[in-house]
């Protein structure tokens, strides 16, 4: 008996679906590359932010560890007051780094890049930028907390700048105490 051949397809791809496969990969690839590179800038984002924020403590560290005012005794005790010897009324202008013995020494701060307690740049923060306020408590404020006077509480704000450009406020209160 003799058998018949039957024809075959010939296997593979055509022309159409080689073309619409490989648009698919690359659409894929496209969006795959887009969500990495998302999510690469934002941990850049979050670690930087992990460093402003120890910048920022280390600052204000430094500062709530000085005395309220220049009026004030050692350690803060006796607070000033105007029932004892009155609180400074302006702020300490031209004092060196090392003499500041009391918050509002550190007000028009800008350091760049930022230093330590001793006046040694702090490794790592090439680019970084600190600037620091300080002033009374605003009447708002003192009625808001109960105060008895605004020079029961200085409002240090730290400002800290990344080498990104973006700035970031730290604010710190210090109470008269």
């Amino acid at each position: 008996m003799r058998t018949k051949a039957v024809a075959r397809e010939p296997a593979g791809f055509t022309l159409v679906e080689l073309v619409l496969a490989i648009a698919l990969i690359a659409i894929t690839a496209v969006t795959l590359l887009q969500m990495t590179g998302r999510a690469l800038s934002q941990q850049s984002d979050s670690m930087q932010d992990a460093r402003i924020a120890a910048l920022g403590e280390a600052y204000a560290a430094q500062i709530l560890a000085r005395r309220f005012d220049e009026n004030a005794g050692p350690g803060g005790v006796p607070a000033c007051s105007p029932a004892t010897t009155a609180c400074s009324t302006t702020f300490d202008d031209g004092e060196a780094r090392d003499g500041y013995d009391d918050v509002d020494d550190f007000d028009g701060l800008d350091e760049s890049p930022p230093l330590d307690a001793d006046g040694n740049a702090l490794a790592g923060y090439a680019g970084y930028r600190v600037q620091v306020s300080v002033d009374y408590a605003d009447a708002a404020m003192v009625t808001a907390l109960g105060l008895d006077d605004a020079s029961d509480l200085k409002v240090v704000d730290i400002t800290l700048t990344p080498p990104s450009g973006t700035a970031r406020v730290l604010r710190v209160l210090r109470g008269n105490y």
